[in-house]
């Protein structure tokens, strides 16, 4: 009992530092983390990633088949430049042959050309079919057909081309086929050649592949076929037919094993890449950060590792709003530890003081004169009406504490009007405010209150709408508030009347309903007695 009970009695225990607001602690989920200061990096939505990683995949097969058709398109050209030659070769042989057996003179070999036939759109023709001979071949064509058998024989087998030599009313002279003495004049290509002009096109082969390939293999099913006229000194003196199936891209497949292997290769090697980008771009992020939330579940809240770069935006928004939630439940811990500190300290003193009364009054009650006695006795209660105030005000700070933004639309100034002891230094128009009316009055009742207590006798508000909020301002005649004391009037215990039984919760619960509807109070600069400035949310 440090030596005399009842000079320990009065004695305080001195209070704790400050610790965080409770207005603070209310509204910790909406607090944003402290920006990171980081590198500005190229973000993209989640969409268009998505959306680009699809599109590079649908291009692979894209790009795989385009290039099958260009180069089937490529064997198809190249089929009609050798046979052009093989033709080419074929008409001057057969136009010298015509000269020597005639005796007429070798006309100029021109020069001809066809146009390039393509798959899109050249028309694929019937197969040749044979016709009976309308007349046997004329004799000058007849005889140089023979003399060139094995001339055509010797290009067929080089080329492997189907070649026909026709006299001027286009009947066979010479041939690889057995259509020896047929006429091929019903060809469309023939028919423009017997005109003088070199004809090509498509035509189906006779004889269908066993395997029907489809489009994919489309050579396999068509044969080009050449037509070039033949012309000597005295006029138009035969045709040269020459045919053969372009280059199939399965037999080129088959010869290019080795680039097909290597464009699998490269084709795997993007597909890895496309995988590996969105791992890195969406899973690892993802799994990081569902990481990192699991040890926040589970208590952990004093570390948050944060993945590094984000290249997607919804990621880094996500990532952003947990650290932002681990900081505020970081924040609601030290809270609570603190206020939990505070709190025990608040009522340790009334207890204290009320035990070593009863502790008095149960030892020397027998030896206390009466009027002693009831001194201790009251004590006793005054601690228990300060412990029944204190407790008050904590289910008060409580309800502050859950109340939230509602659609209630106010007009501070009648609320003002209705308070008592308040003076309103406005006009009638009415300022609406979003804020319940029960709440305003219960903050405008404590600064009145407070003021009364520090030697106030006027009270005066007055609103305004600046900068889209609503500025109600309560200034009274009272002493003030001392410069130390100003950063503190808002922490909760902190009070100058505790002698008189002050909580230091008033201005607390203010700020916490006032924050808790979005809005703020804080002490302002006054020439005299004490301002505050309360900013809410217009309605």
């Amino acid at each position: 009992r440090c030596g005399s009970a009842r000079g320990c009695y009065g004695a305080q225990v001195s209070k704790s530092p400050a610790y965080p607001d409770a207005a603070e602690a209310a509204d910790l989920e909406a607090a944003p983390a402290a920006p990171r200061r980081t590198v500005p990096r190229l973000r993209l939505p989640l969409h268009s990633v998505l959306v680009l990683v699809s599109l590079l995949i649908l291009m692979l097969p894209l790009v795989g088949l385009y290039a099958l058709r260009l180069h089937e398109t490529t064997l198809l050209h190249r089929t009609q430049d050798d046979l052009t030659i093989a033709a080419a070769a074929l008409a001057s042989a057969f136009q010298a042959a015509l000269a020597e057996t005639d005796g007429d003179v070798a006309a100029a070999a021109p020069a001809f050309a066809t146009p390039r036939l393509d798959y899109a759109n050249a028309p694929v023709r019937a197969a040749v079919a044979d016709a009976p001979a309308p007349r046997p071949a004329t004799r000058a064509a007849a005889r140089a057909g023979r003399q060139l058998r094995v001339a055509v024989a010797t290009t067929a087998a080089a080329t492997g081309a189907g070649i026909r030599l026709l006299d001027p009313e286009g009947v066979v002279v010479a041939t690889t086929a057995n259509d020896m003495g047929r006429s091929l004049a019903h060809l469309a290509e023939v028919e423009a050649a017997l005109a003088g002009q070199p004809a090509s096109g498509l035509r189906a082969v006779a004889v269908q592949p066993s395997l029907q390939t489809g489009p994919l293999v489309r050579g396999a099913m068509v044969e080009v076929l050449l037509a070039v006229p033949v012309r000597s000194a005295a006029g138009h003196a035969g045709v040269i037919a020459i045919s053969r199936q372009p280059a199939n891209i399965l037999d080129t497949l088959q010869s290019k094993r080795g680039l097909l292997v290597q464009g699998g290769a490269v084709f795997l090697a993007v597909a890895v890449a496309i995988a590996l980008l969105t791992a890195r771009t969406l899973v690892l992020p993802i799994r990081r950060l569902a990481l990192a939330a699991g040890r926040v579940a589970r208590g952990d809240t004093d570390r948050f590792e944060r993945y590094r770069h984000y290249r997607v935006n919804e990621l880094a928004d996500l990532a952003d709003s947990v650290e932002a939630m681990v900081a505020a439940l970081q924040r609601r811990a030290a809270y609570l530890r603190d206020f939990a500190h505070h709190l025990s300290h608040e009522f340790k003193t009334p207890i204290a003081a009320a035990r070593g009364a009863l502790e008095l009054l149960h030892d020397d009650l027998q030896n206390m004169a009466p009027a002693e006695a009831k001194h201790f006795v009251g004590n006793v209660r005054t601690d228990i009406d300060r412990l029944e105030h204190l407790t008050a005000r904590l289910v008060a700070l409580a309800q502050a504490d859950m109340a939230r933004l509602g659609d209630e639309a106010t007009d501070v100034l009648a609320v003002a009007r209705a308070a008592e002891g308040v003076t309103v230094a406005a006009g009638p128009e009415p300022v609406l405010a979003r804020i319940s009316r029960s709440a305003l009055k219960a903050v405008l009742d404590q600064l009145v209150d407070n003021a009364r207590h520090h030697g106030a006798t006027t009270v005066t508000a007055a609103a305004s709408v600046a900068g889209g909020n609503v500025e109600l301002r309560v200034s009274d005649d009272g002493a003030g508030v001392s410069p130390g004391n100003r950063s503190r009037i808002f922490d909760p215990f902190f009070t100058t009347r505790q002698d008189a039984g002050g909580s230091g919760l008033g201005l607390a619960i203010c700020r916490t309903l006032i924050r808790n509807v979005g809005g703020d109070i804080e002490l302002a600069q006054s020439d005299g007695g004490t301002a505050f400035r309360i900013v809410l949310r217009p309605a």
